[in-house]
């Protein structure tokens, strides 16, 4: 077996060729088409950690203001209880001096009708007397 140079030249010429042609024809759109693939997928991935970053800041900012209206809310509510349990207990002080006043009244009221009553009393006991006597030196 003998190597002949001109088919080994021809050989090497044409998967020289081969080559080129393959590189230029085939590798480079598909290196070119998964280049672009890549940075799709890139761009991509990157697309989602920056959601998930402003997702994290969004729900950390959303936790944060909940938290703020829950306090101030609560602080509104203790306000608000606070106020009531005042007006309570001037309400309370009101009845109970409504009720003195009353009461104040109703004795000075019924004082007045004893004084009165005792008042008439002694008139009708002299009359009474009188009449009183006045039978007994009948009979």
């Amino acid at each position: 077996m003998t190597v002949q140079i001109s088919i080994t030249l021809w050989t090497i010429i044409c998967f020289v060729l081969l080559m080129i042609i393959l590189h230029n024809l085939l590798f480079k759109p598909v290196l070119r088409v998964m280049d672009a693939r890549r940075e799709k997928i890139e761009n991509a991935a990157a697309k989602k950690a920056e959601w998930e970053r402003t997702e994290q800041e969004h729900t950390a900012m959303l936790a944060d203001k909940k938290a703020k209206f829950v306090s101030e809310r609560q602080q509104q509510i203790r306000e608000e209880i606070e106020t009531i349990h005042q007006d309570s207990k001037k309400s309370v002080e009101l009845a109970k001096e409504a009720r003195l006043r009353l009461v104040d009244n109703y004795r000075a009221h019924a004082e007045a009708e004893q004084a009165a009553l005792l008042h008439r009393l002694s008139g009708n006991a002299a009359e009474l007397a009188t009449v009183f006597a006045d039978r007994l030196t009948k009979e």
